[in-house]
């Protein structure tokens, strides 16, 4: 196989994936699918080789077709991936990986049984943030690593109010499994995902209740949680789509016995004692070598397992189940 023949799923998100791969010299975006008309055909006008279909069952018997990304709303996450393993294809799903950990790993089980590829969407591993601080986590500069606290926040940034993103049936919750997802899954991957054993947190939707009255939203707009892992290390993550913010936006901070990480902005600063001295190194921002399309064709193509994997996936949906189900009872769960 000289080129991975690809497809999309699903044409909002979609539309990056499918550029992406159009970036690949390695790929060839071969089919599209969307169930609304008018945005299907605005990608096939410019596209004529590419296949357009509404139905994904249909796009998913085309023998020439070796992978896709499933870009749906999450509730169809599951389903659509599970089908497209089952007719052979080699999937990348959006985040998050599913509505919950159940389901997350049929996902991962269904991949594993035909031995399909099966990689998550969490494109903040492709970033500038990523590419800066992986290799001087991966040093160990920092020691034993005990604290990180990780934040993705808006000042007003409620998803097309009225969609699917604020129904919990389509969603499965507000801007915990739609923002916190892509930070707990990069702190984690940083420092290599240690195993979580328990969280405790709160979701809220005090401002929601008053902005969005007369719209269907049954989510949080606020969440906060605490992390356990086996290891000792704690997290801290906050993740908001309303919340009053002087400027919302993306924090971290990772501490460590010989020295911590801050991410304000886009100024990321190393903070260590040289000989006694406390110093602060604003570093220099590192650009990622490949996007998370590219990757996933060159795994295709050499046989090995993507990075975010589906068992990564796992992990972070377990985590979210906590999270909320802490937050429904109001004390701690446990991460089995």
């Amino acid at each position: 196989m000289n080129k991975v023949r690809v497809g999309v799923i699903g044409l909002g998100m979609g539309q990056y994936h499918l550029q992406s791969y159009e970036a690949c010299p390695a790929a060839e975006v071969v089919a599209v699918c969307d169930v609304d008309e008018t945005r299907l055909q605005g990608v096939l006008k410019t596209r004529p080789r590419v296949r357009g279909f509404k139905d994904c069952g249909e796009m998913l018997a085309l023998k020439e077709l070796d992978a896709v990304s499933v870009a749906l709303p999450n509730f169809l996450h599951a389903p659509v991936t599970i089908a497209a393993l089952k007719a052979g294809k080699h999937v990348m799903c959006e985040k998050p990986m599913a509505m919950n950990a159940a389901e997350a790993k049929k996902m991962r089980d269904t991949a594993k049984r035909l031995r399909k590829l099966l990689m998550m969407h969490f494109n903040m591993r492709y970033m500038t943030t990523a590419a800066t601080l992986k290799p001087i986590i991966d040093t160990g500069a920092l020691g034993r690593i005990y604290h990180v606290t990780t934040t993705y926040t808006r000042r007003d940034g409620y998803p097309r109010p009225g969609s699917w993103f604020g129904q919990k049936a389509q969603s499965g919750g507000g801007p915990l499994i739609d923002l916190g997802v892509h930070r707990i899954d990069l702190a984690l991957w940083l420092i290599g995902y240690p195993k979580p054993v328990a969280a405790f947190g709160g979701v809220y939707d005090l401002l929601a209740r008053e902005k969005l009255k007369g719209i269907k939203f049954d989510c949080e707009d606020f969440s906060a949680a605490m992390i356990r892992f086996a290891d000792g290390c704690t997290m801290y993550c906050v993740a908001s789509w309303d919340g009053h913010e002087k400027a919302g936006g993306c924090t971290m901070s990772i501490r460590g016995t010989d020295g911590a990480i801050f991410e304000e902005g886009a100024e990321l600063t190393l903070c260590r004692k040289e000989f006694g001295v406390p110093t602060a190194c604003v570093l220099a921002p590192q650009q990622p070598k490949e996007s998370p399309q590219q990757h996933f064709v060159d795994c295709i193509l050499s046989g090995k397992q993507p990075g975010p994997s589906a068992e990564h996936g796992v992990t972070v949906m377990k985590i979210l189940d906590a999270i909320y189900a802490s937050a429904r009872t109001g004390r701690e769960a446990r991460i089995r």
